[in-house]
């Protein structure tokens, strides 16, 4: 019994049909120049469990990549883990690197930050968006580590100023309005969007919480502190930190958002996890990318976040079990109720109806009615621009 809730200790906290995936879009249809009156779509490839790549305008921004897997008894056992180079090769066979400007994860268990180091090595010119525990972590890699680490340091080398902690005290972009027992001291109660450099994308970090993933047991808990000298060996010691969520805008050249995203790292009850109205304003929610794993674990899931953002569209990822080979056909994560997440979805969108000037969503290159896919990793997406 112990080994079989290790297996599923990571099902992750992080509806319409279940997509196969399909072939890429027809090359550079998202970047197309803007016509008069017109706009060019955002582009989202899924990738597996919580990691999408959003392409607008020649830039590209990914969210918790996750390729490398291990099994439920090399998880139970603490063995050793270790990045798969070649599996985030593969995975990232479709996504233009050299556009690649910004990697967002909003927490740090092994689920959504493994793979960050090997993607940051393909991508020179990305920058990562995470906690301080995230930074803490890849500090270890960092070309200037502490005096006090001693022989060689790990690869790839990653410079300090390409890792982000939204949450640093002392320079603090996350917005703890619906959460202010969460701010540290220093920290202004409201956040400040953060514009990735070299880009037109922005961001905006909420804090959120990460729910114990199997009845009270929580896997991944508590925070790092200080600096490292070595990653973490087993998948037990990437902790998760300080949960974030995130808006991300898509600017065009004025400065005005485009496009509007909303990515959960993980479920939370409401109102913590939610967008205050104040961040909303007169801009939309295109998409919200949500997460399914554990979202039976908190109370009005995915429907308050919906009745929230009020979206265009939703994807909802991390519903798979990622103790399967990548190889395996997807099946979703033992005993969590993908059915009813999904009809809950669907109930909440019902709810906020939208005009026919928005246009549909094109799914593998198909247009579909559907407000809200379950997405399988591989499925291609075209958001169609506000009318």
């Amino acid at each position: 019994m112990k080994r079989a809730l290790a297996g599923l200790v990571l099902v992750g906290a992080c509806g319409g049909p279940s997509l196969d995936g399909g072939a890429p879009p027809t090359p550079d249809a998202a970047v197309a120049p803007d016509g008069p009156g017109v706009r060019a779509p955002l582009e989202i490839e899924a990738l597996g469990v919580q990691g999408f790549a959003l392409r607008y305008g020649g830039e590209t921004v990914l969210t918790a990549p996750m390729f490398t897997r291990q099994s439920t008894l090399e998880v139970t056992l603490n063995l050793p883990l270790t990045s798969d180079a070649a599996a985030v090769a593969d995975g990232l066979a479709h996504v233009k690197l050299d556009e690649l400007v910004a990697i967002v994860s909003g927490h740090a268990h092994y689920d959504h930050f493994l793979d960050v180091p090997e993607v940051m090595a393909l991508a020179p010119k990305a920058t990562t968006y995470t906690n301080l525990t995230g930074r803490h972590t890849l500090a270890a890699l960092a070309p200037d580590r502490a005096p006090s680490c001693t022989g060689p340091a790990p690869l790839p080398s990653i410079p300090r100023t390409r890792v982000i902690a939204m949450d640093d005290p002392s320079t603090s972009h996350v917005d703890y309005t619906n959460c202010p027992d969460q701010r540290p001291a220093g920290a202004p109660l409201e956040g400040s969007w953060v514009q990735v450099p070299g880009s037109h994308v922005r961001m905006l970090a909420m804090c959120s919480m990460h729910p114990a993933q199997v009845g009270p047991f929580h896997f991944g808990e508590g925070s790092i502190d200080a600096d490292q000298c070595a990653l973490p060996r087993a998948a037990s010691g990437w902790l998760e930190g300080q949960t974030l969520a995130f808006v991300i805008d898509f600017l065009d050249d004025a400065g005005a958002p485009v496009f509007r995203v909303f990515y959960q790292d993980a479920p939370t009850d409401a109102p913590i996890g939610l967008v205050p109205p104040a961040v909303l304003g007169t801009t939309p929610v295109d998409v919200a990318l949500l997460c399914v794993g554990s979202n039976d674990a908190v109370e009005n899931q995915p429907t308050a976040i919906i009745d929230n953002l009020s979206p265009r569209f939703v994807l909802s990822g991390h519903w798979e079990d990622f103790f399967q080979p990548r190889s395996a056909a997807p099946q979703p994560i033992p005993l969590l109720d993908v059915d009813g997440y999904v009809a809950r979805a669907e109930a909440a969108l019902s709810a906020h109806p939208l005009g026919p000037a928005n246009g549909e969503l094109v799914v593998d290159g198909v247009e579909r009615p559907d407000r809200q896919v379950l997405v399988q990793p591989g499925t291609w997406l075209t958001v169609p621009a506000r009318r």
